[in-house]
């Protein structure tokens, strides 16, 4: 019979099968009716006729047991193929021709094909089967009118589950397929079927394997099996007769130039069947090439290919490109486009600033992790071992897991892509295998091993390793074959690929060096000789072969004082995002005298970090609960933390809007003369007050001083001696403010009295305004003068360096109170200048003032402390409250005595941006001195401004620590704000130590700030009084 009657006689038999299909759905088994004896006979002549053809359907007909057997755990690959569902193979026709032989032999061999996952075993069967349907007259006789069957492990068990149970239902499935003559099985994964089916307890001599073993050996049915060559060889080793019903074919791998062609033949069908060009095939290869290597080619190319296409289909693009590629890997996988797109920058500047963020105080390590980002970016890694081999070492809590973390989110997409196993847990002499796997293990996840099973679903991750030294030593060797070829074999003789993982141990070695508070200081013994001995001790235990296999040996430092402040203030960040919180939408404010209530109970150099974190838990959520707990029906309050009694307390407070009102700062000023002797009485006051400040200042002995400071400077030997001249011209500095602070007074005085004259002589009362305003300035200039009187401490005469600090919602505000406090500098004929300033983009915003002439500091130091600012506006009317800290240090003198450049730890490294007040940014740093645990930072233009301002401002910060008259956090619910702004409806400026409100917050912000300073500093003044 010709092909095109068989092809009629075909689909005359379809059509007669899917009557006969949908009958039996209507009435299960019940006879056929045909219309006719005729045509009845003519159609089971028919059927007889091609029923070499027929495969799955003629067995339906004629057996309804078998047909529902085949049809709950089998896929009929005859039909898929004629209904052109079968993938074709491209370049396989030597491997191809090797199953046809095997398949014809005389010997009744079944072929298994060997090779890893997506290297074509499927496809190559789908081929054969395509061949078989499509071009018959190619293909060898026996095998053309085969009915084909695909089946798995997995279907076989889930499928024939029922009734008598699997064993039966499989033998009866066997069975009955030999019964209607030569048939072909196509058996996916057969290696699942070691250990299948069986429960724990029962032999493994009777699961899915015997079970198959015992059906095939009739001969009768004609097997094709698939499987993986790593677990084949552990098969063939153990169940040898179950493997000598097979003859292995190793597929062969494709060169380069093969899978390319290959990728181009699937990137030309789906063109002629989507419409869609794919362009992109170089760049599928390249990345699956590198990065899928549990995979082989060309179907892990193929499948990245087509993933991108549906990607660009979704997003109606015409064409497949290589950002499509980057970017449906990197969804399915996390990873960076980073080292996924060539032309992707690498900024290592902003990746440590990321890295910093999150793991504070060990720039060391983070340089470290970031040099590792740019050797895979560069592709200069070995590809052949894993991604990086990391010991770290140190303390407990000081950020050794928060830095894996950090890499897996950064690198991974997730910090779900960071495994961690502690170590501890396998000390003992047989934990081994709970690793990696026992080969008498009851299941697959025992005879894989913890490791397999944890990282077999995560080719790209950050694995963990915590306290590595507590393992057991047979552990240690096992590692280092990982550590040397990037491959985990387990007890199943799986081949794990973690060449795509980064593996970091952690270690507590050097903890014993820790003793007390001082980490081995108060023995003078430097950050660096400590490392050494920590090293030392590491390389004492271990191997020099484990050693070896290491990429790098990282030391963490115990963490500093500020790091651990900035740990807190993350922390309590964390805590305010809780559900008690955020369900009632209730907005907490944290004073800053919270956090050195923390560090002074939470700061331990022994303990790190999770001892800061025990002790917010302890001191700060019961205080919270009890303030909430208080007013269970609150919600969209204010909650403020404060300290009283060294007590941290929670209270709520009122809205701003609530606040009364009081006077304006002028309605508080003095009253000004209405009357022209009013005016008289006025002006003599000032002069009177004048001349007391003048025999005050001893300004005849200061200007007597300055006049001989001056002889001495025209001297052709006062530059002789260096130091001696840098002391005289501070001297002269000082003096000549002093005198000409009292010299413009003078002038002012005069001045304001010449004009008092001139309208009391010719009576010109249209001159009174203008003596008011001198009078006005008169007063106001004394009035500072006078309150330099009572300064306390050598410091206040210095300059003042001015730092404000935010978090990234505060940038604005910070800016702002910058911009008033050098407005007001200017006012007071101080010199002022940004010195240092973090880029716009850090989650800490920092801009640090400089204010120099004689007393800034005095005058100045009142602002140190919290300003809150609470702005309400928009529709609805919203509430953002902002929160600036000021730190006021004075700046450091010839004088003041500096610690030794051994007790101070100072780094710094370049950056690369541009400020709102410096115009570029090029070198960051920070200082610590090992003591005290002060820190500084700064960041500026050059390396030697950084260093000359982090030495200069650290000075600043231990004198500020010396200061007698150090003021306490009052024990109210405003703790440490010491300027409070409320922008709304009604905006004011309120200090609420001193109750003194300003009504015109646009002038204070201009610099119109004596009103507070004044008053601050006369009630600093009055506090040991008040004591």
């Amino acid at each position: 019979m010709g092909r095109s009657g068989q092809a009629r006689r075909r689909r005359r038999t379809s059509r007669f099968l899917e009557q006969v299909g949908s009958r039996r759905k209507r009435a299960a088994v019940a006879p056929l009716q045909l219309d006719g004896r005729e045509e009845t006979a003519a159609l089971l002549a028919t059927l007889d006729e091609l029923a070499p053809l027929l495969g799955e359907q003629r067995i339906m007909v004629e057996d309804e047991e078998l047909a529902n057997l085949l049809s709950r755990c089998t896929i009929d690959l005859r039909a898929r193929a004629e209904r052109d569902e079968l993938r074709p193979a491209f370049l396989r026709d030597e491997d191809l021709l090797a199953v046809q032989q095997l398949l014809t032999s005389m010997d009744h061999v079944n072929p298994i094909i060997l090779g890893k996952a997506r290297s074509g075993k499927t496809a190559l069967v789908h081929e054969l089967v395509r061949r078989l349907v499509k071009t018959p007259e190619n293909m060898p006789e026996k095998l053309r009118d085969l009915p084909m069957y695909e089946m798995t492990p997995a279907s076989l068990l889930a499928g024939l589950q029922f009734g008598e149970g699997w064993r039966a239902n499989l033998s009866t499935l066997f069975g009955k397929l030999a019964e209607h003559g030569a048939v072909l099985l196509f058996i996916r994964d057969i290696h699942a079927a070691v250990g299948a089916g069986v429960k724990r307890g029962d032999d493994d001599d009777d699961d899915l394997a015997a079970a198959l073993e015992s059906n095939l050996h009739n001969g009768k049915l004609k097997i094709i099996a698939e499987a993986r060559p790593d677990r084949w060889q552990a098969i063939a080793a153990d169940r040898e007769s179950f493997a000598d019903l097979f003859t292995s074919i190793q597929l062969a791998i494709p060169k380069p130039e093969q899978v390319a062609e290959i990728v181009q033949h699937v990137a030309e069908r789906h063109r002629q069947r989507a419409n869609i060009e794919a362009t992109s095939q170089a760049t599928a290869i390249d990345i699956a090439g590198r990065f899928i290597l549990n995979q082989a080619f060309p179907g892990k190319a193929i499948e990245l290919l087509e993933d991108s296409l549906l990607l660009a289909e979704r997003q109606h693009e015409p064409e497949v490109l290589p950002r499509h590629v980057v970017e449906c890997f990197g969804n399915r996988t996390g990873l960076t486009k980073l080292l996924l797109d060539e032309n992707e920058r690498f900024d290592e500047i902003a990746l440590r600033r990321s890295f910093s963020e999150r793991v504070l105080g060990q720039d060391p390590s983070v340089i470290a992790m970031v040099q590792k980002l740019a050797l895979l970016k560069a592709r200069l890694h070995d590809p052949a071992r894993p991604m990086g081999v990391y010991f770290f070492l140190g303390p407990t809590g000081v950020g050794k897991t928060e830095l894996a973390k950090t890499l897996a989110s950064t690198l991974f997409g997730s910090e779900e892509r960071f495994v961690r196993f502690n170590m501890a847990d396998y000390s003992g002499e047989y934990d081994f295998a709970q690793l990696f796997g026992r080969t008498w293990g009851d299941s697959d996840a025992e005879r894989r091993g913890k490791l397999t099973m944890a990282l077999i679903n995560l080719p790209f991750a950050v694995l963990l390793l915590d306290e590595f030294e507590k393992a057991h030593r047979s552990i240690f060797n096992r590692f280092l074959q990982l550590f040397d070829e990037g491959i985990l074999v387990n007890a199943m003789g799986e081949e794990i690929n973690l060449r795509n993982t980064i593996i970091i141990m952690t270690s507590n070695f050097g903890a014993t060096i820790v003793q007390g508070e001082t980490w081995g200081f108060a023995a003078r013994e430097g950050i660096e000789a400590v490392e050494r001995r920590v090293l030392r001790e590491t390389e004492e235990f271990f191997s020099p072969e484990f050693i070896n296999r290491l990429d790098g040996v990282i030391f963490f430092k115990p963490l500093s004082q500020s790091d651990m402040r900035k740990i807190a203030a993350r922390e309590m960040r964390k805590l305010f995002e809780r559900e008690g919180l955020v369900r009632r939408n209730v907005q907490v404010e944290l004073d800053d005298a919270v956090l050195d209530i923390l560090l002074k109970h939470g700061y331990s150099i022994r303990y790190g970090a999770r001892y800061l974190k025990r002790q917010i838990e302890k001191m700060v959520t019961y205080p919270l609960a009890s303030a909430l707990l208080t007013r269970p029906e609150q919600t969209n309050g204010l909650l403020r933390l404060y300290v009283a009694r060294e007590q941290i307390k929670a209270s709520w407070v009122a809205n701003d809007d609530d606040e009364p009102l009081l006077p304006s700062p002028e309605e508080q000023a003095l009253q000004l003369p209405q009357t022209i002797e009013e005016a008289a009485q006025f002006i003599e006051q000032l002069h009177n007050r004048l001349k007391h400040l003048i025999k005050q200042l001893n300004v005849v002995e200061a200007r007597e001083r300055q006049t001989e400071l001056m002889d001495e400077m025209s001297s052709p030997s006062f530059w002789d001696d260096h130091e001696q001249a840098q002391f005289l011209l501070t001297e002269l500095s000082n003096v000549a403010r002093r005198v000409g602070r009292c010299d413009d007074l003078r002038r002012l005085y005069d001045d304001a009295d010449q004009l008092l004259q001139r309208i009391r002589e010719r009576n010109e009362r249209r001159l009174f305004p203008e003596l008011m305003r001198m009078a006005k300035r008169l007063e106001r200039d004394l009035r500072f003068a006078e309150l330099e009187m009572l300064f306390s401490n050598p410091e206040d005469w210095h300059d003042a360096y001015i730092i404000l600090e935010s978090d990234q919602a505060g940038l604005r505000w910070v800016r702002n109170l910058a911009n008033a406090y050098l407005e007001w500098s200017l006012g007071k004929r101080f010199e002022a200048k940004v010195i240092d300033e973090t880029p716009a983009e850090d989650n800490l915003i920092r801009v640090t003032l400089q204010i120099s002439g004689s007393g800034a500091f005095g005058l100045l130091r009142s602002e140190a402390g919290t300003h809150r600012i609470s702005e309400t506006g928009g529709e609805p009317r919203l509430k953002t409250v902002t929160q600036v800290q000021i730190t006021v240090l004075p700046v450091p003198t010839e004088d003041t005595p500096a610690p030794a450049s051994s007790d101070i730890e100072m780094a710094v490294m370049n950056t690369r941006a541009d400020g709102y007040f410096l115009r570029k940014l090029r070198v960051t740093g920070r200082a610590i001195h090992r003591y005290s645990g002060a820190a500084a930072f700064a960041c500026a233009g050059s390396e030697r401004a950084v260093r000359e301002m982090l030495l200069s401002i650290l000075l600043g910060r231990l004198a500020m620590k010396q200061l007698d008259d150090f003021i306490q956090p009052s024990d109210d619910a405003w703790g440490s704000v010491v300027r409070s702004y409320h922008l709304g409806k009604r905006s004011t400026i309120k200090d609420p130590r001193t109750e003194i409100v300003h009504t015109n917050p646009k002038a204070a912000l201009a610099g119109e700030l004596d009103l507070f300073i004044e008053a601050a500093l006369r009630w600093r003044a009055a506090l040991p009084a008040r004591r």
